[in-house]
């Protein structure tokens, strides 16, 4: 059968994003924090984030939205608790943010023979631990290579001591989280992101093979190239599979029994299996005409700059709906907020209709040229690039000519998330000094070093000869 228990986290979950670019804008983590928190370290963070900025008093727990609709210049939301009373609540607003996530409903796969399984079929928004999901020393199937299959695997495998199977039907490059001793992340930068992704494509495919080998030959076998995909992160399961613990397999042909037949012609035996296999987006709550022009379909989003419908206008703003390539979703639903917050004051102004709806659709075919057709990929966006964009649009991008100290660093580091701090409404005076504090790596460095020194030299050699 298949079971459900409540959302959460996995046990052993770490954030796969460095605290540089996973924090809030004016609210670094405190000193001593590790490269990448685990859950527990996070959950401390965001709650003396609330704490510091007197926000819990503003939040009504234990109650979910039911409806939400618009009534002239007014939107209407109803809410509902969650005790046996089922008490509702009507309330009004001129603004409204609408910041539920996009891993709202668990999708499943579904493959021929499934009723005949005995066991358990689970998606990974259940899966706490092997301890916990009681699935340790039993043969456990995997379904999906996304960061939540490679971590579930390694759990299970090193952890549980299961007879781990991984299923996937496009395979995989496995990033590490460390790069020659620095965050992958810190790595992305402007530099990087301004070169043509094809040219950085064949760089992370360098970077993969000096760090871990091709993933030819532990049978990842991909079938696109790294940045063609969502970064999946997690060297433990080169490991694991190098040790024989995780077993690579191809995509499900069908199930009898406790049996599962591979497309290669191969077969296991398992006990449980665990769909890896993501979320469609949702917004329950909205009518069906609202919900067909902001989600017309395929998990895609009908949003400018995936926040505000041209349909509607700013009075609701999505928040959040984005699936960032590099760094962390705090920083980037923050610039969201910050921008729609200057557009209720009235100090800015969204562009017309038609050029929203444009834009749309410039991003979508953005997206359909790089990444591979999939419900994964359809809210793609580099954050850097990204917040950039937002907050150029209310005075907030940082600007390397006023800041030339810090030039550098914004070029050819991540800069962190206090960079959109720099100018514009709400400036931080601490924000200088918390960017210093974010490494540059050296590879980057040098690189791009390397190349403003090429024209130098070329003008050099052009003088010698004329000489």
């Amino acid at each position: 059968g298949k079971s459900r228990v409540p959302y959460g986290v996995m046990a052993f979950t770490h954030i796969n994003v460095s605290k540089y670019n996973f924090c809030f804008s004016d609210f670094p983590f405190p000193e001593g924090t590790r490269d990448f928190p685990h859950h527990n370290e996070i959950d401390k963070y965001i709650n003396s984030y609330t704490d510091s900025n007197n926000i819990r008093q503003h939040i009504h727990f234990h109650c979910q939205v039911v409806n939400l609709q618009r009534t002239g210049d007014l939107w209407t939301v109803t809410t509902e608790s969650t005790d046996t009373s089922k008490r509702r609540t009507v309330y009004t607003a001129r603004f409204v943010a609408v910041a539920t996530g996009h891993h709202v409903t668990p999708r499943l796969a579904h493959f021929d023979g499934e009723d005949t399984f005995p066991g358990r079929i689970m998606h990974s928004s259940e899966y706490k631990s092997a301890k916990v999901n009681g699935v340790n020393g039993r043969r456990l199937l995997i379904v999906g290579i996304g960061n939540s299959a490679i971590d579930a695997a390694t759990d299970a495998a090193l952890s549980g001591h299961c007879e781990v199977s991984l299923s996937t039907r496009s395979g995989a490059w496995i990033l590490s989280n460390y790069v020659f001793g620095y965050p992958a992340d810190l790595y992305v930068c402007r530099a990087a992101l301004w070169t043509p992704w094809q040219i950085s494509n064949k760089l992370a495919e360098m970077m993969i093979w000096l760090t871990s080998g091709h993933p030819n030959n532990w049978g990842l076998n991909p079938r696109k190239r790294p940045l063609e995909a969502h970064p999946a992160i997690g060297p433990a399961l080169i490991h694991c599979i190098q040790r024989g613990y995780v077993k690579i397999k191809p995509d499900i042909g069908r199930i009898e029994g406790d049996e599962v037949y591979f497309t290669d012609g191969s077969k296991a035996v398992v006990d449980d299996i665990l769909m890896c296999t993501g979320y469609d987006i949702e917004f329950p709550f909205l009518n069906d005409d609202l919900n067909a022009r902001i989600l017309p379909g395929n998990n895609a989003l009908n949003l400018y700059k995936y926040v505000f419908s041209p349909d509607v206008g700013c009075s609701l703003a999505f928040i959040g709906f984005i699936q960032t390539t590099s760094g962390g979703i705090l920083p980037v639903s923050e610039t969201q907020a910050r921008w729609f917050v200057q557009l209720c004051k009235g100090n800015i102004q969204l562009p017309s209709t038609d050029s929203m709806n444009l834009a749309i659709r410039e991003e979508r075919e953005k997206i359909k040229g790089r990444f591979y057709a999939s419900p994964r990929h359809t809210i793609q966006g580099d954050p850097i690039l990204y917040n950039d964009d937002v907050a150029s649009f209310f005075g907030a991008r940082p600007s390397f000519w006023r800041h030339p100290v810090l030039a550098w660093r914004l070029l050819a580091g991540s800069g962190g998330a206090s960079q959109w701090r720099l100018d514009g409404p709400d400036r931080w005076k601490q924000a200088s000094r918390e960017i210093l504090k974010v490494p540059v790596t050296g590879l980057m460095a040098y690189l791009l070093l390397l190349v403003l020194a090429i024209p130098l030299i070329l003008v050099c050699a052009l003088i010698a000869n004329l000489w």
